[in-house]
């Protein structure tokens, strides 16, 4: 085999099994102002707005996906709601693999 195939084929495998992008493009279209590309809310709008830190611990294990799917979808304090900007499928995908993508891993 040349190495020009074995680079293709190994490519195409870590592209295979590499998973979706996290964040995601639509986190980081719609979230990241807040939250951060970092899931820490440290940017200056997050830190005004006492945005939801994405790798507190406590946070993570406070919360259901059906809770915060709710909070996406109808706002909460000073979240905006997005239930009219993004699909019910979206919003799903924002809490089940970009929020809970930032939870700590458990040791």
């Amino acid at each position: 085999m040349g190495v020009g195939v074995f680079v293709a084929v190994a490519g195409y495998g870590v592209a295979l099994y590499a998973g979706p992008e996290h964040p995601s493009a639509l986190f980081k279209q719609y979230c990241a102002k807040c939250h951060g590309e970092n899931g820490k809310a440290g940017t200056a709008r997050g830190q005004k707005l006492h945005a939801r830190d994405f790798t507190d611990r406590e946070f993570q294990e406070a919360k259901s996906d059906a809770s915060l799917i709710k909070t996406v979808t109808e706002g909460d304090e000073d979240m905006p709601p997005f239930g009219k900007k993004l699909t019910k499928e979206q919003i799903e995908s924002l809490v089940k693999n970009d929020v809970r993508g930032f939870a700590p891993k458990k040791n």
